[in-house]
């Protein structure tokens, strides 16, 4: 009876004129507020549970289509990340999502593309996915992710928390970007819905399946659900065509007045800037930089030993005044890179090589620039755990193991696991990375490899070109003057992840 004197009263409003129909529902809006007023407390950040390792997470997540937006890998990636098993219910795409898909994960079940009737699908992933036993089960739709907190360990430490608390399911405040990546909408509406995301497995969940558009999209049987101050990232409007495509889709199923025409209303639009730190890792791009200029084999030493030990980044050679011999084997293999040529070509070399530095840094098509150099060997977990300390007034760099051709410097490591790429011994160094990384982040250390935000660096406007010499004949040099010079003043401090290690050869291009 209540149900059918909701739908009854929903499509009365439907008539009514747009600003009437915004008027009656900001109004129940803020009386239904007022009611809960004081109920539904935030939980808030969690210290570390012991019970958080033995969690069993379970994605579920349904997609159509969503390879050409960039939606699917970055939701894979994000669940990849957090989830023990991913469950998927593709619904026929035609993309090649299925394709993708199956790369993540062999639980995929296939089901027609019927937007009205998505809660029977979902109760068919929940009956798939109860037989996987987990635990929790957390859902995301296909343009979502959650911030990076999330992403390193905060879902399950909630999922601990609410079994230590007697809680069964969890809400997230949904943060919608708009027309880009950096900002999210405030207005009206905007910003105020909250979801039930994470689900415990208490042995009652079912869907309440009907046909129809915006139903609740968690299961039935939870009984005590608290709030989270995790917030969930929603990339459905992060792009005007994204918006139109939306606005289309739920016209064609039906909807109408208010809830479809605020997709377009932006007469008092709110923005506000979204905080770079809160984005996961799995939602940026990562590009790693390294110069070139003469030595094939160095191209190779340190892309395979990029690919052997390092996912989900992309490695950009920079080409700065190369030879012909080198631009033709990264251009004739394929082989990601950019192409400096300095119009003095005598100009003294380091000067060309801060330069180059900063041409990569500026083009490199990475949300996140990691700088190396062409003669470093990486271990595993190198750039996961570099990147971990990543925020937005830090600028991050690995620890070095070096080889002995010239002294180290703060918190190096003098060691010889080979001075030239023939001699490279990687099974010893990658034990002794093992025995050697701590989960540590230090202030201070040498210049790197370096992770910084690609916006960062173009506002510090780079290295500068060339050392500074001063008067009692000694030099300090680029980096320096770039770590301390120009980025401390801008709040960007200089540290040493200490579980990150990284093999320096030294001057290994040069000695060729």
């Amino acid at each position: 009876m209540l149900k059918s004197v909701k739908k009854l009263l929903k499509s009365a409003l439907s008539y009514l004129p747009y600003p009437v129909q915004k008027w009656v529902l900001f109004s129940w809006y803020r009386m239904r507020n007022k009611s809960n007023n004081g109920k539904g407390e935030i939980i808030k950040e969690l210290p570390h549970l012991e019970e958080e390792r033995r969690v069993r997470l379970v994605g579920f997540l349904k997609v159509y289509n969503e390879l050409a937006s960039g939606n699917l890998p970055r939701v894979l990636r994000h669940l990849k990340n957090v989830c023990d098993e991913i469950v998927v219910c593709d619904c026929s795409s035609s993309d090649g999502s299925y394709e993708i898909i199956k790369q993540y994960t062999p639980h995929i079940l296939r089901e027609p593309n019927d937007f009205k009737r998505e809660i029977f699908a979902k109760q068919k992933m929940l009956e798939y996915i109860l037989k996987l036993n987990p635990d929790w089960i957390v859902w995301l739709d296909a343009d979502e992710v959650f911030e990076r907190s999330g992403e390193e360990g905060g879902l399950k430490r909630l999922c601990a928390y609410g079994d230590r608390n007697g809680f069964d399911g969890f809400e997230f405040q949904e943060v919608n970007l708009w027309k880009g990546t950096r900002e999210y909408r405030t207005d009206g509406f905007w910003g105020k819905g909250w979801f039930v995301r994470l689900w415990k497995n208490n042995g009652n969940l079912s869907f309440d399946a009907e046909t129809g558009l915006h139903k609740d999209q968690h299961p039935r049987g939870l009984d005590n659900i608290a709030k989270s101050e995790l917030k969930v990232i929603h990339y459905g409007f992060s792009s005007a065509e994204e918006i139109g495509k939306k606005y289309e889709r739920y016209k064609r199923n039906g909807q109408k007045g208010f809830y479809l025409e605020m997709f377009k209303d932006e007469k008092n639009i709110r923005l506000e800037t979204l905080d770079v730190d809160l984005l996961p890792l799995s939602a940026l791009k990562i590009s790693v930089v390294s110069l070139i200029y003469k030595s094939v084999p160095y191209i190779k030493f340190v892309s395979d030993s990029f690919n052997k030990h390092t996912e989900n980044a992309e490695f950009v050679f920079v080409a700065n005044d190369a030879t012909d011999k080198v631009k033709n084997y990264l251009k004739e293999n394929g082989v990601v890179h950019l192409v400096l040529e300095n119009e003095d070509k005598n100009e003294y070399y380091l000067n060309r090589v801060y330069r180059a530095w900063n041409y990569g840094g500026m083009n490199a098509p990475g949300d996140i620039i990691v700088f190396v150099n062409s003669d470093m060997a990486f271990s595993d977990g190198w750039l996961d755990n570099l990147l971990k300390w990543l925020r937005k007034d830090r600028i991050v760099c690995s620890r070095l193991v070096e080889s002995g051709k010239m002294p180290s410097g703060t918190y190096g490591i003098s060691r010889n696991f080979g001075q030239s790429y023939k001699e490279y011994n990687d099974t010893g160094f990658q034990e002794f990375a093992k025995r050697t990384s701590k989960p540590e982040l230090r202030e201070g250390g040498l210049f790197m490899p370096c992770a910084i935000y690609k916006e960062s660096f173009i506002k510090s406007g780079g290295y500068p070109i060339g050392n500074r010499k001063i008067p009692d004949g000694k030099e300090i040099s680029g980096d320096h003057i770039f770590f301390y010079e120009t980025l401390k003043p801008m709040g960007i401090n200089h540290f040493t992840a200490f579980d990150s290690i990284v093999y320096h050869i030294q001057e290994g291009e040069m000695d060729e």
